[in-house]
């Protein structure tokens, strides 16, 4: 017996320039806001000393990154594009700032360490 209840047809979008690029905006859109969430991550890590897990996030921030600029931006999402590349740089410098400061924290311990060494040497010499 024939159903006498008709089903939509669905019909897929078809393959015009327009729609896949709507697409891939928004999927650009969330790689982008991805890559500054990982960024923010990797600044917390930073923060923390965690600095394996900085590299770590860092590596996967960097395939996500490349994966995102495989096609050019469209001329419309430039500055959006831009804001947030600006945005990522701004928190690359402040993990750099963090890093530089950790490494100069570190540089004077092991000199004072050192010192504490040589000044025990000494005296361990003098002693004798």
């Amino acid at each position: 017996m024939l159903s006498l209840i008709r089903r939509p047809v669905r019909h897929p979008l078809p393959d015009i320039p327009q729609f896949r690029e709507k697409d891939m905006d928004t999927k650009r859109s969330q790689q982008l806001e991805q890559i500054v969430l990982l960024s923010k991550d990797m600044l917390a890590k930073a923060g923390d000393h965690e600095w394996g897990l900085v590299a770590e996030i860092e590596a996967g921030r960097r395939e996500l990154v490349m994966r995102c600029f495989q096609q050019p931006a469209q001329h419309q999402d430039a500055s959006e594009v831009a804001a947030t590349i600006k945005e990522i740089l701004r928190l690359n410098q402040e993990i750099s700032d963090l890093g530089k400061r950790y490494q100069d924290q570190l540089g004077s311990e092991i000199h004072t360490n050192k010192l504490g060494r040589t000044a025990s040497a000494a005296y361990l010499g003098c002693a004798r």
